[in-house]
């Protein structure tokens, strides 16, 4: 399957609006931590008018042009060389190597971008995510951040 990344733009609201509306209830659990049935529209400004410096976010497509994945980093305001990540990509398309690409997207923007680490807080249980972020960067730091979750931090290569 040819995969295409490409950088989120603001016109891709409505695109995220149906991504969300068709993921699985384990999914968007996954990736929000709580149930999350729409998008306000302040967020989907937020998630889609990125300023491609302290927030960036890309979009995997199809050859359709169909989504199929979105992957993004919010740099920390009180540790500007760190950044949240987080992928989600859509049942079907999971376990293909979709979040690889969308993470390693990342990962080298935000070296060119002079971030040094990426942070995410997870599902406990979400080891896909842990395996990921491994992958990533060779080294994973995780610890117990409560209600099922757990803090990762990861240095990204050089």
């Amino acid at each position: 399957m040819d995969v295409r990344i490409r950088p989120i733009r603001p016109e891709d609201k409505a695109l995220l609006s149906w991504g969300l509306t068709n993921l699985s209830e384990a999914s968007v659990h996954r990736r929000f931590l709580a149930p999350k049935p729409r998008f306000t529209d302040g967020e989907l400004r937020y998630l889609t008018e990125v300023d491609g410096h302290d927030h960036v976010a890309f979009i995997a497509e199809d050859e359709s042009g169909s989504l199929i994945g979105v992957g993004r980093f919010v740099r920390l305001t009180d540790d500007p060389v760190a950044a949240e990540v987080a992928i989600v990509v859509a049942d079907p398309f999971q376990g293909q190597g979709i979040g690889t690409l969308l993470g390693q997207r990342l990962a080298d923007d935000a070296a060119r971008q002079g971030v040094l680490r990426f942070t995410a807080t997870v599902l406990s249980e979400n080891r896909a995510a842990q395996a990921l972020m491994t992958k990533l960067t060779g080294r994973l730091d995780r610890r117990v951040a409560g209600r099922g979750t757990s803090a990762l931090s990861a240095d990204l290569a050089a």
